[in-house]
């Protein structure tokens, strides 16, 4: 099982088909545990900078392609508010947004599939 942290999540990061999913939201001090033992594949600034200033990290912007495997867990640290088009959030808008409320911490862990093959 590998474990990594990203700002973002898509299903283009799972390496098989079919998967289960289960996401969580989880805490400040579990996804920074989650900082000490993972890949780091956040590849945005000002979100690094506020992963830093929230968990004591020395984290680096690190945009890497990641394929997630079954039984693998990405902590997700994102936003849930909608942002205008084209619109690059810098490192004191994120810290603003997160004290709103605006960011939170998921943790996704990835399954093998079970059940029918022909779900729809």
């Amino acid at each position: 099982m590998t474990t990594y942290l990203a700002n973002g999540f898509s299903p283009s990061m799972l390496s098989t088909f079919p998967a289960d999913l289960q996401f969580k939201e989880v805490g400040q001090e579990e996804f920074c545990q989650a900082t000490k033992h993972s890949i780091n594949s956040i590849g945005h600034n000002g979100t690094i900078e506020l992963v830093n200033k929230l968990c004591g990290s020395d984290l680096q912007v690190n945009r890497v392609a990641i394929k997630l495997n079954i039984g693998d867990e990405i902590y997700i640290i994102t936003l849930v508010a909608r942002l205008e088009e084209g619109k690059i959030l810098k490192s004191d808008e994120i810290q603003r947004l997160y004290e709103e409320g605006k960011i939170k911490f998921i943790r996704a862990k990835i399954y093998e599939k079970v059940g029918d093959e022909n779900d729809h």
